[in-house]
């Protein structure tokens, strides 16, 4: 039941312009509210929730609605933020800016400097500080995920697509591997039982990330590493002009073992020469208790997640939240039964 251009959602507040993306858990839409702004609206897949019985279908939207308020949370310069949710169409939806810019894997051509690699790493460790601190992890680091923008004259890195930021705790976490970026994605990620996950997941991905912005070259995949014993060249042989501690700080952070590599993500900054450079306190948003959407969201989740545990009912309850707002009916775009849709990565 995938959206086409010019449908209209919340009786004409946005209108879709095009789908940007989608992966296993969620699909991305490019859209323009009324005053003719862009931005952009992410929603979970239908596919995956076709996929899932009710009680996993129940569990994976009760941390849908967990993971807006979270990420309400993270308030990060370097992180997109999440302006808006609502609920359309029995679909579950997060609003978020549009950042206008060109990521880092349209740059990977081009071998950066040390120093310019570096304030970029610094800016996305930063962010990712304050997404472990409200236990979330991303999941997803890599540079196609990393857009720069000008602000104030300086080019700077956002971290965007948290379509797979999911709990620390949650079954997905674990239990689905189809959703990996070969290079950038460390090998607990790929484990078909439960293992545990934390900062050093992503490190393991920022850490392949500043690999390739310092040789041009995408590391081998964490799984052959595993399986096949394939050997990682260290950065320093694709560019002598790496120096040690930074080679030695990228081999740390993409060291198989997670126990091997560092523990949080301000460790391996510190590893890197990065404290007190440009840094700035990572904060967490307390919650207000003012907020009638953050009220709405924790009560609703409590109620879905003990009706999901019954395992009956669950993909109409979500529809009684209250704070995703339902368009009108006669305002809702007409759709045709969606046929299976491909993934893309």
């Amino acid at each position: 039941m995938a959206w086409v251009a010019d449908d209209q959602l919340q009786g004409g507040k946005y209108t879709i312009e095009k789908e940007l993306g989608r992966g296993r858990f969620g699909i991305t839409y490019l859209v323009k509210n009324k005053n003719s702004d862009r931005q952009v609206i992410k929603t979970l897949n239908d596919d995956l929730l076709n996929s899932l019985n009710q009680l996993k279908r129940g569990r994976l939207k009760t941390m849908f609605l967990r993971e807006a308020l979270k990420l309400q949370r993270c308030k990060h310069k370097y992180i997109v933020e999440v302006i808006d949710s609502f609920e359309e169409a029995d679909r579950l939806c997060l609003v978020m800016e549009y950042v206008d810019g060109v990521s880092l894997a349209d740059r990977r051509q081009q071998i950066l400097s040390e120093q310019e690699a570096l304030r970029y790493i610094q800016q996305i460790g930063e962010a990712l500080i304050v997404v472990h601190e409200n236990r979330l992890i991303h999941r997803d680091v890599h540079p196609g995920n990393i857009f720069l923008r000008v602000r104030e004259g300086q080019p700077e890195a956002v971290l965007i697509d948290f379509g797979l930021a999911l709990d620390f705790d949650h079954i997905l976490t674990t239990s689905r591997t189809k959703e990996t970026s070969e290079g950038f994605t460390p090998p607990e990620l790929y484990a078909q039982h439960t293992k545990p996950t934390g900062a050093y997941s992503d490190i393991y991905s920022l850490a392949a990330t500043l690999y390739v912005l310092l040789t041009g070259q995408t590391p081998v995949s964490a799984l052959k590493r595993k399986v096949d014993n394939a050997p990682l060249v260290e950065p320093k042989k694709h560019n002598p002009q790496i120096s040690d501690r930074i080679n030695r700080a990228i081999l740390i952070g993409m060291k198989l073992d997670p126990k091997q590599r560092s523990q949080s993500m301000q460790e391996w900054l510190d590893s890197l020469g990065l404290t007190g450079q440009n840094s700035q306190p990572s904060v967490i948003v307390p919650p207000n208790n003012n907020s009638n959407w953050e009220r709405k969201i924790q009560f609703w989740g409590v109620v879905i997640a003990a009706i999901a545990a019954i395992g009956t009912l669950l993909s109409g309850i979500v529809g009684w939240i209250p704070v995703f707002h339902p368009s009108p009916s006669s305002n809702q775009p007409s759709q045709s039964p969606s046929p299976s849709s491909t993934k893309t990565p």
